[in-house]
């Protein structure tokens, strides 16, 4: 219909008011406008998943149209977009916003500036430069949204291929065409809405350009956009959109929501439908491997960290390339060059700017709103309407050929470059006069002061036809695609276009000023007739065969210059576009992608469901803001297969998509990780990381008092070989003066091959992991510096939350780093109650439990665990703990299990000096434990099992104790075989205690009213805890290595009392957290007991007299004592003596002396010494590692003796009065009671 011109008042007076009710209304919902944080499309770049069915490359229209309809048919989908995702708000308004937002890339030059992933995209050849949008939605984002169908005679063109044409000619697109629309919803700028000032000036133009025109609606029309006019709280794929305000800015990014952008529509109907959608993502190259494709990207994040970038990968049966022209003749240029791809020799020829032109009309007679406005300045008087409204066409008008026609639309350049734009056309370009109606020179002058002659320009975006001869090539220089298309600018529709516009701006009394690369001042400096076009099309085009083009009529490539076609390779863009197209391409690229998708699924046996509603669900709530950074190091990894090191490293970006809730409720700090690792030896391309996890400064599980951060990365080789890379960065203090430096720049590493195992109760694959090797890596200071500068945070542009977020993040290190390092840290309170630790159901049988009186009247108790014939064996633990040291829940396997496992009998005792038995509270010495504890446990154990000896395993106290009783001669011919842990019949302690020894601290302690010590501890301490609590830290902080230091008040407790009874790592979190569960009272007086044997070097009475061992101190003459033989003879039975290395309360030394003595009293009984390296006494049991490292060795030497022999086949000759001593048959000199 012809644009009618109304000028009186009061329509002009209703004009104003519609618009004033769309502004007023748009400022009221600025507040309730919809969040279109909750409808992000995008997922986290670590999500993305090793294979795919369909692999979509970019999402511009063909791609975004590939996407939706792969996924309506029930493939896995995965889009690769290289720019990020954009909102509606987000889009810049103002001119250094968008040049920060600009890329620029020059033909022979490596980029001016600007990263891959910016919005605006510039390439720039000799002869054109091409302007792209580079986001997820592609050139949907800045372009005009004008869906205006080309000539139907455009496709009679035998450069088409025949089956599309003859399709076309038979049937038509209409089906596709009809598919698009409902997606697209193009509508003509609404007739209620308030009229335009620039459609009023190009009614003026239209009758300029052609005069003797009869019907001005012929040529003069409204274009069909892709823009809502209606206000909707969801649209026909789920997603919200205002009505559209006219704020003009279409080309700059829509910042209402108003405009059908590919995020509107055809992405959340992909996404809704299963796709999954990635941005940042650069593809560089493809691969064919068998029967798939291999895809080579370059994630953006990592791009802009100043690290060397390496290409990571993923797999996929089918490709789909939809990056545009130029993107998409890239990536198979690149492959062809570096992945042996043969593509057709036409590949990247072909290339057409689809015969765009700029032009303006300056400072007319007609006041025109020139360029856009920013939301919060847009007024009833300064609307300009969407970008382009109305449209001159003139393809049957000028010409009858299809390659004569041209077409004219009235253009306003967004906001965001409305001051370059005020530059050129008022100042820059000086323009030709196109009446004979000159105004003076201070008119024209205070015109462009004043800025009228600005507001009176009107810019003319024009199409129409170039020979379709332009190049697309690979520049060496910056690795990027750039246009060739010599002399393009002197094609003879461009001098059409140029006399058309130049004839409308004499109808509107203005200054002409020509396309300034095309004939103003930089076309004059260059001395080349340039053009700009924001339609780029080919390089990928259409043929009958390879000779002709790249892909076939339906989109898939070919295979060099032959028919042959590859399989799972597509082409759905611009880029397959044979020739010109002469409008704005949008809608005939969409109708030739749909039909593409339709014949793919024929040709693959896909069924798209069209039909379906489903639409996409937003988020509970926008996402919560992220931070990620990006981290290199390296190092080298020892193959043992091979005896060499191996050169290895890695690329690693971190992210968190909720840095709140991994600091603060993830209890692992856990986040995201993609990036690629690197080792010649595995492989000789950097392999990719799929769905790796890493762990920031956790409370170590298997390491006391020490921070971890944890990296765990599968990882795949190109040809589908799968690793495991698994390192951990161990922050523990082992110096006073260390800072964390070397903890926190250096890795632990270890390779694992993973090969597909069975598969679990719940159907989850199982894999097996093969140990490759192990090593270690480290960060440099400049890659130290560069990963600082990669700290970003994401899901936020307001700065001052983003230096908030950062903040917390990096006070959450600097508290890690204090609570480790710091010589100040905190004393804690230790709560019994809110104590974290993990524990396991324990695999052992339930035990019967049996309270035995001994002869003094105390109670003890006796736990039996039937695991098997072997045995029995009898446990019996120290002072002030109890026998659940021999069967703790905390780690991976206890004594017991071990047992248990290799079919022993097994029976514990908690005596006198448990704290689980009422006596453990009173005053007892270990010679009323010997006499009684003991032997009535041993006694009933024996009457119980029928059996007439036992083996046992004694530990410190424990064993002193049974030795004392053994020396008392409670036990004759009652034991088969001894395990003496960390002590024996000699006692040797340790330097401090050896200290407290000889100063009596055990009796000091009794006169000033101390008749005891506890390990228990909580808040609710009175004044002599707390002040004792002190005491201790102190006392561990001067007695103990820097290493074994720790926060624990109870472990404090337990050092005082006994010295340290561990090394710290071998000992897991959980057992670190469960001491207090594991420790009790003791008395002073056991202590006076240890004192008095201490100080004599071997076992003697409470009160000193040196009866178990009368002559051992009279080294040279002791053995022709015969009342010391006979007390020896009481310990020949098979013995271990086992201590650890840094045993701290007992020197080792009292196991090396145990063993001598023995030997040398019995010389042909099996007596053996083990000192277990890293060990120190309590940890033998309690370790984390020990059913690696401690328990064969106990098992080895029980199995010797573990054959029982019961009561009923005692010969008389061997009975149990009869002192026999127990050794291996070796011996020769003696009957064996060994069965």
């Amino acid at each position: 219909m012809p644009y009618k011109k109304r000028n009186n008042k009061r329509k002009v007076e209703r004009d104003r008011m519609k618009l004033a009710a769309i502004v007023r209304r748009r400022k009221m919902s600025e507040k309730s406008r919809p969040d279109y944080q909750r409808f992000r499309l995008s997922s986290a770049t670590a999500d993305i998943k090793q294979y795919y069915d369909v692999v979509i490359i970019g999402s511009g229209y063909g791609a975004s149209i590939a996407a939706s309809r792969a996924a309506r048919a029930g493939q896995s989908v995965c889009v690769l977009e290289k720019g990020k995702e954009w909102l509606p708000g987000d889009f810049p308004e103002n001119d250094v916003g968008a040049l920060t937002e600009m890329q620029m890339i020059m033909a022979g030059q490596a980029k001016v500036f600007g990263n891959s992933s910016k919005l605006f995209d510039v390439r720039a050849g000799n002869d054109v430069a091409v302007l792209q949008g580079c986001g997820l939605g592609g050139g949907s984002l800045i372009n005009a949204s004008v869906g205006l169908e080309c000539d139907e005679r455009i496709f009679e063109d035998q450069v088409w291929p025949a089956k599309l044409r003859e399709e076309i000619r038979a049937v038509g697109l209409s089906e596709d065409r009809e598919r698009v629309k409902s997606m697209l919803r193009p509508q003509e700028y609404p007739s209620d809405y308030p009229a335009l000032n620039k459609m009023a000036a190009m009614e003026v133009a239209a009758k300029a350009i052609v005069p003797d025109v009869e019907d001005l609606g012929d040529i003069l029309k409204k274009a069909p956009l892709y823009i809502n006019f209606k206000e909707t709280s969801k649209n026909h794929v789920g997603i919200p959109q205002p009505a559209c305000v006219g704020c003009g800015n279409c080309c700059g990014g829509c910042n209402t929501g108003a405009k059908n952008t590919l995020n509107m529509n055809y992405l959340p109907d992909a996404k809704a439908f299963g796709a999954e959608i990635y941005t940042k993502i650069e593809v560089t190259t493809l691969k064919q491997e068998k029967d798939k494709w291999t895809i080579y990207y370059i994630s953006g994040d990592q791009q802009k960290s100043h690290f060397d970038t390496k290409e990571l990968f993923i797999h996929s049966k089918t490709v789909i390339l939809g990056a545009g022209s130029l993107g998409s003749t890239g990536i198979l240029i690149r492959s062809q060059r570096l992945r042996n791809l043969k593509c057709s020799s036409k590949l990247g020829s072909r290339f057409s700017t689809n015969g765009d032109s700029l032009n303006f009309s300056y400072d007319g007679q007609h006041p025109i709103n020139p360029a856009g406005v920013e939301l919060e300045n847009l007024t009833e008087n300064n609307r300009p309407g969407p970008s382009i409204v109305g449209l001159i066409d003139l393809r049957k008008k000028l010409g009858e050929g299809v390659d004569e026609g041209i077409v004219l639309q009235d253009g306003t350049p967004p906001c965001s470059s409305d001051q370059a734009y005020n530059f050129v056309v008022n100042w820059m370009e000086h323009g030709e006069h196109t009446t004979e109606e000159r105004m003076g020179e201070l008119k024209e002058a205070t015109h462009r002061l004043t800025g009228r002659g600005f507001k009176n320009t009107l810019c003319f975006l024009s199409m129409g036809h170039d020979d379709s001869s332009g190049k697309l090539l690979l520049d060496e220089s910056s690795d990027a695609v750039v246009p060739h298309y010599p002399d393009v600018g002197n094609h003879k529709n461009f001098e059409k276009i140029h006399k058309a516009a130049r004839a409308a701006t004499g109808g509107l009394k203005g200054k002409f000023i020509k396309n300034p690369y095309w004939g103003g001042l930089v076309a004059s400096v260059r001395d080349v007739k340039g053009v700009i076009t924001v339609h780029p099309l080919g390089g990928c085009g259409m043929g009958e065969s390879g000779q002709e083009g790249v892909v076939n009529h339906a989109g898939q490539v070919f295979i060099g210059d032959t028919d042959d076609l590859y399989p799972g390779l597509y082409v759905v863009d611009g880029s397959i576009m044979p020739r010109s197209l002469g409008v704005n391409p949008t809608i005939t690229i969409s109708t030739l992608a749909e039909r593409c998708m339709r014949l793919m699924a024929e040709q693959n046996g896909w069924s798209i469901d069209y039909d379906s509603v489903k639409m996409l669900k937003p988020l509970q709530k926008a996402p919560p803001k992220g931070i990620r950074f990006t981290e290199r190091m390296v190092g080298s990894l020892h193959i043992p297969k091979t005896k060499k090191d191996a050169n290895c490293e890695f690329l690693l970006t971190i992210e968190s998509s909720d840095v709140s809730k991994m600091l603060h409720d993830d209890e692992d700090h856990s986040a995201a990780v993609f990036g690629t690792v690197s080792c010649d030896a595995i492989a000789s391309s950097p392999m990719t990381v799929s769905g790796g996890k890493f762990q920031f400064l956790n409370r170590s599980e298997s390491r006391v008092e020490t921070m971890e951060m944890i990296y765990e990365l599968p990882i795949n080789t190109s040809g589908g070989e799968e690793f495991l890379f698994r390192g951990v960065k161990h922050v523990h203090k082992d110096s006073i003066l260390e800072i964390g430096l070397e903890d926190t720049t250096h890795l632990n590493v270890s390779m694992y091959r993973s090969r597909r195992g069975g598969v679990d109760e719940n159907g989850n694959r199982q894999n097996e992991l093969e140990l490759i090797g192990n090593g270690q890596l480290h960060m440099r200071l400049q890659d130290f510096i560069k990963q600082m500068l990669t700290l970003e945070v994401f899901n936020t542009d307001v700065w001052n939350e983003k230096l908030r977020i950062l903040a917390a993040f990096v006070w959450h290190f600097i508290k890690a780093m204090w609570h480790i390092y710091s010589p100040f840290r905190t004393l804690e309170r230790h709560d019994p109650m809110k104590s974290k630790y993990a524990t396991r159901e324990l695999r052992m049988p339930e035990p019967t439990i049996q309270r035995l009186v001994t002869p003094d009247q105390v109670e003890i108790e006796v736990r039996r665990f039937e695991g098997g014939e072997k045995g029995p064996i009898l446990l019996v633990h120290g002072t002030g703990v109890s026998s659940n040291m021999f069967y703790i829940d905390t780690t991976e396997q206890n004594f017991i299990e071990y047992l248990v496992e290799n079919k022993y009998d097994v029976w514990t005792l908690d005596w006198r000096a448990s704290f689980l038995v009422e006596a453990s509270m009173t005053q007892w010495n270990v010679d009323q434990a010997a006499r009684y504890d003991i032997t009535t446990a041993v006694g009933y154990i024996l009457q119980k099992t029928g059996h007439r000896d036992i083996q046992v395993l004694v530990h410190c106290a424990g064993a002193i104790t049974f030795f004392t009783s053994l020396l008392q001669g409670q036990l004759k011919g009652k034991i088969r075989s001894i395990i003496a842990s960390q002590t024996g019949p000699c006692l040797v302690s340790g330097k401090v205690n050896d200290l407290r020894s000889r100063a009596h601290a055990s009796t000091f302690l009794k006169r000033i009213g101390i008749d005891g010590l506890s390990a228990y501890t909580d808040v609710d301490d009175g004044w002599f805890d707390t002040f004792l609590n002190f005491v201790a830290r102190t006392n561990a902080a001067i007695m103990t290595e820097t290493k074994e230091h720790c926060n624990n008040p109870v472990c404090h407790r337990i050092t005082l009392t006994y010295h340290l009874l561990w090394n710290h790592a071998n000992l897991n979190k959980d057992t670190h957290d469960k001491l207090h569960q594991l420790f009790g009272w003791v008395n002073s007086t056991v202590f006076e007991h240890f004192t008095e044997s201490v100080n004599m070097g071997h076992v003697v009475t409470a009160d000193g007299r040196d009866l178990y061992m009368p002559g051992l101190a009279d080294k040279e003459n002791r053995m022709g004592f015969e009342s010391y033989r006979s007390q020896m003879k009481l310990l020949d039975i098979p013995t271990l003596f086992c201590s650890g290395q840094d045993n701290m309360c007992w020197d080792p030394d009292t196991s090396q002396k145990s063993y001598e003595v023995c030997k040398e009293a019995n010389p042909q009984q099996d007596y053996e010494c083990t000192i277990l390296d890293g060990y120190g006494h309590l940890d033998c049991f309690l370790g984390k590692n020990c059913h690696k490292h401690v328990f064969p060795k106990f098992i080895s030497f029980l199995d010797r003796y573990s054959s029982p022999g019961r009561a009923a086949s005692v010969t008389e000759g061997s009975s149990n009065d009869n002192n026999d001593h127990r050794c291996l048959r070796s011996c020769g000199e003696h009957d064996h009671h060994i069965t």
